[in-house]
This record gives structure tokens, sequence and C-alpha cells, in this order.
């Protein structure tokens, strides 16, 4: 999967992120509200009692967070490399003197992005249990001045990074089995992509890690590195080395190979102790690889696969594989402590809460289809300024029906009022004098396919990507708090800045409607603009009459092609579509041409100058 920061980054301009309230300064600590404590942990001879560090932070609604700092088992060259820094998420709801709760070590991908890591761990900790995740050997603080780039340029401090991994999370377990908050024989790990296979490895290795999820996970490593893009520069290297040094990296490599340890997770697998949830048509692991692991494991019929779907757009399913993944530890909650989890029955009037719940309303209405005879709905005003001081004003509605329909209307001074729609047949109402005049596509033969086909995929499976990072955020909304600042003020108004620098000019401020849920007027600053969005109507999944989706019966009508009209109006989507980076949206190239674009400007020349 993508890491969040990238993928975030590639959304939009400042706007942007102001609207989500994502683009920001990615894993920004929250103030410290206790000191330092120290903690041993004693252990039995052979086995070396430790020390380790750890400090609350504040700022989580759903778990109280603890920064921990451990020696690692290993003592390498690098003097930084040798103090583990981990986040321990324990769940809001657990009080001293209560029993210990499962427990869940969760596992970076290969770039060491921890946006994921540190969902997964809310994700967990919201549904009652405690998560922990740790920085890598050699990654961000812990890494040379180059980076983790040092690892793809030196096969052998690579293998060492792994073999030191595998050692700190047998330090971790050991920690978290003396920690009062954990249930020391329910502790499992979970990871993506090549946290997925550090955690097939290590679940083989330590049995006393009793659950494992691997996501986007499979076995053979020496085939995954030499196949990965992302892996290209550590199989070069690997490839250069001389014959018997290459086949003793590569035997090294065995060692940490999931295949390798497979027979002794085979058990726990069998007994349903193992989840694996796969991309279909992943690109950087070989579904070869996922089915070699998945039948090592003995459960290939039990394998999810998102079909469909490849390594980075598999982004799409998260919310799924998140929910898949809490289902599947929380088998190990008592009952007591499931029956203290439930759904508010009211609105939260958390900060970040509620700005998530806006967050979510916008995308819902970008991506999920209305039920038959329903709409989503959003209409407003707007006034302010722009960077060169110019007055901005107009007005404004969109409706998304069930199927192909639509309507959208604007309006603005010297533009005049535009309608466009799709009901019976596509048509367009352009301003004509004092009123207008509609045209219509209803010459021509009827359109064999979805007009929606004419769009192009990728800009489809971008709102999917958008769906997916949104609905994973609502089940980890503690989240947000690493991008934005979000306080209520004394009137009333929800307040969202980005953490981010370049960005910290920027403002958000949002008031809601009685019901606290709803939009009533929507305030931003950035770049220059300034501007205000009063709410006239906002809905999801209301009502739909026809009407809404028909032209206007009192004005003169021209007659259209069908087919061109529909390809106009796709030409702006994907004009303004591929203005949206989303970063692994794209897909692979092939032969089939480009589907149509065209700038709205010229949209509105064109149709504006028609007789």
């Amino acid at each position: 999967m993508p890491t969040f920061n990238n993928f975030l980054r590639g959304v939009g301009g400042p706007f942007l992120a102001l609207g989500l309230s994502l683009v920001g300064a990615m894993g920004q600590d929250s103030e410290a509200t206790k000191a330092i404590q120290n903690v041993t942990v004693t252990l039995s001879p052979p086995q070396k009692s430790f020390a380790y560090r750890q400090r609350l932070l504040t700022g989580q609604v759903d778990a109280q967070l603890y920064r921990l700092e451990f020696p690692s088992p290993v003592v390498s060259d690098l003097p930084q490399n040798n103090t583990v820094p981990a986040d321990l998420y324990i769940p809001a709801n657990w009080r001293p003197g209560q029993p210990g709760r499962p427990a869940v070590i969760c596992l970076p991908i290969l770039n060491g992005d921890e946006d994921l890591t540190a969902m997964m761990c809310n994700v967990l900790a919201g549904r009652g249990m405690v998560a922990v995740t740790f920085k890598l050997p050699y990654y961000g603080t812990r890494g040379p001045a180059e980076g983790r780039r040092a690892l793809a340029a030196n096969p052998h401090l690579f293998l060492g990074a792994l073999e030191q991994a595998g050692q700190e999370i047998a330090r971790l377990v050991d920690l978290l089995q003396a920690r009062p908050e954990v249930d020391r024989n329910k502790i499992g790990i979970a990871g993506i992509s090549l946290g997925g296979i550090m955690s097939a490895t290590a679940a083989g290795m330590d049995p006393r890690l009793q659950r494992a999820v691997l996501i986007l996970a499979g076995g053979d490593l020496p085939m995954m590195i030499h196949h990965a893009r992302e892996t290209r520069q550590l199989s070069l290297m690997i490839q250069k080395l001389p014959a018997e040094e290459r086949a003793e990296v590569e035997k090294r490599l065995r060692t940490f190979d999931p295949l390798t340890h497979a027979p002794a997770l085979r058990q726990r697998a069998r007994e349903g102790r193992v989840l694996m949830l796969n991309a279909g048509q992943d690109e950087v692991i070989p579904r070869a690889c996922t089915e070699k692991l998945a039948d090592a494991l003995g459960i290939s019929d039990k394998v999810v696969w998102f079909e469909g779907l490849g390594h980075y757009t598999a982004l799409a399913e998260l919310p799924r594989a998140l929910r898949m993944m809490a289902d599947f530890f929380a088998q190990d909650l008592s009952a007591e402590v499931l029956s203290q989890i439930k759904t508010p029955s009211a609105p939260s009037t958390n900060a970040y809460h509620r700005l998530l719940a806006v967050l979510n309303q916008l995308v819902t209405m970008a991506t999920v289809p209305p039920a038959t005879g329903r709409c989503h709905f959003a209409e407003g005003e707007l006034s302010g300024v722009d960077a060169n001081g110019r007055s901005l004003s107009g007005s404004g509605r969109v409706v998304i029906g069930h199927g192909e329909r639509f309507a959208f209307h604007m309006a603005a001074p010297g533009l005049g009022e535009w309608q466009a729609g799709l009901g019976e047949f596509p048509w367009l109402q352009v301003p004509r004098g004092n009123s207008g005049i509609i045209l219509a596509g209803t010459a021509g033969v009827p359109a064999a396919s979805a007009w929606s086909a004419l769009v192009e995929p990728q800009h489809r499976l971008k709102l999917a990507l958008l769906q997916g990072l949104a609905a994973s955020l609502a089940l980890a909304p503690d989240m947000v708090q690493r991008w934005v600042n979000a306080e209520w003020d004394k009137e009333g108004w929800l307040l969202i800045s980005p953490k981010e620098p370049r960005y910290r000019e920027a403002r958000l401020r949002i008031k809601f409607q009685t019901d606290g849920v709803t939009p009533s007027e929507i305030s931003a600053e950035a770049m220059g603009f300034d501007v205000h969005f009063t709410v006239r109507g906002w809905q999801t999944n209301t009502l739909a009459p026809d009407a809404l989706f028909q032209p206007s019966a009192n004005l003169s009508r021209k007659e259209l092609d069908r087919a061109a009209l529909l390809q106009d109006m796709a030409g702006v989507l994907n004009f303004v579509g591929d203005l949206v980076k989303v970063g692994a949206a794209s897909p692979a190239a092939t032969n089939t041409p480009p589907l149509p674009r065209l700038h709205p400007a010229d949209f509105l020349q064109r149709y504006r100058q028609m007789e």
C-alpha cells in the first residue's frame, strides 16, 4: 500500500488540504503530560532482564498513547540504532486492576511509513485491545545519514536489519507480557506488505504469538526481492555479488523467509488463527508467492482476495481490511469487554470526530451511489475574495442520483446561470438574454452503455481510494490529530488548521446546524483566498423526485446529438480528474486510446455560442 503521506500530498493543493483537513506534518508528537518513567522487565535466566522508558502523550480519545524506548537485543555499530522507539496504545476503557486485554504488534511497510501502522493501532485500541508499533532497525532516527537507502545498497546490512527486527519483536513480546494491561497469553502480530512478511516469519519463530494477520504478504523472499520494483536496487546489488557470496546471502534470506517458518505456524493457521488478506492483481508481491505461503500454512482456501486491485490500489479496501483485522483479534476479547464497546447514540462532541463526520459526508456524496429513488444533495452560496483581492460570489447545487442520474447548477456575475443534468436524457441549460435555452441531448441513437464509461477508469479508482481513506479514518479518528489542530471556539465554530509549516496560515471554520452533524456555514482562508460558503442544503441518501433531474419546461429547447453532449460532459470530468493526483491510482499503460478531455472554460464557450 502507498504511504499516506504521498497519497495525501497528491490529492490537491492547500484548499483540498483544508477541505479534507489532512495534509500536514506526519507523525508529530503530542505534548507530554507526565514525566518519563523507567520500567524494568524481569526475565528468568538465561534470558536477560532489561529496562525501558515510557511517557504518556496527550490528545488521544480512544486510547492512552505511550511513547516507549527500549534497548535492542542486538548491539550494532550505529549507536542510534541500538535504541528502539515504540508507540503503545492502551484502550481508553481499560482501568488498573482490570484483567489484561489481547495485544497486537503492528509492523510497518517497506518504506517505514508509520501512518498505516498508527491507523492499525488506533482501530485495535478503539475495539478494546492493546496495540504497539515500533521503528524498524536503521529506519528514521535509528538510521545513518543517508537513511534507509543504505539498506538497499548493502545486502548484508539489509539481512542484519531483518534479523535484528526479529529479535526486537521477541523483546517486544517480553515487554507486553510484563504489562498489566495485557493478557500475556493473547498476543498477536499484524503487518502490511513487508510488515506482513515479517509477521509471518515472527509468528513462525515465536509460539507466543497466538494470532497473525498477514496483509499483502507472501512467501519466497528471494523471488519477491528480485520481482518488485521497490526492491530493484537491492536486487541489483545481490546480483552483482560474486557467486559464492550471493549464494550465502540468499541462504540467509531463506532463514527469514516465511516459507521456512511456515511449518511451525501451520497448526495455528489450521486452527483459524492466521488471516491472509491479499490483492488479486498485486504487482509487488506476486500472487504465486501468496499462494505458496497459503499452501505451506494449509489455508489455501481461506485467503481473502481483493480482486481487481493491486498492491497500492488495495488502499480502496483498507477499511474492509482494518475491520476484518479488528474482528479477527477481537475474538479473544471477553464478553464483558465486548459489552462495553457500543456505538454512541449521539454525535460526538470531540472536534476531530466532528471533522471526520463532515469529511465522510463529503466522500459519501462523491463516491457512494445512493439507493434507488434517492440522491445526495448539496446547495449553497459562495462569497469572498481571491488572492488578487477581487470579489467572489455565486451559488451552486449538485444532485447525485441513483444510477446515471445527476443535476448541476451554478450562477455567478459575468457567467450567468448554467444547469446540466441527466434524467430521461442529457441536457444543458445555457444563458440567453434574461432567461436561457435548453440544449437537449435527444437526437441520435441512445448510448448503448452508461455514460460514466466515458470517464477514465483511473478517475473512478481515485474516488474509490478517497472513499477507502475516509472510511479508514472513520475507524481510527484519533489519526487526524497527527495532521491538523481542531478545536471549538466560544461561538460554536469548529476551527481547523494544518500542522504542516507551509500551510500554517491556512484556516478552515465550520459551523453546524442544530443536529450537530450537518454544516450550516464553511469559511476557508488559504493561498490568499478568503471564502465563505453558506449551506442551503446538505443531505445524503435523501428522497429524489424525478423533477430534480429534468430541465425546465418553460424554456425553449434545441435538440443536440446525445452521444456528443455526453462525451463533452465526460470530457470535463476527465480534465478535472487529471488535476487530482492520487499517487498509485493510474493503471498500467495500455494500447487503449485516452478518453475525451475538455477544459471547463472551453466547454462553456462551446455551448454558450451554440445557436
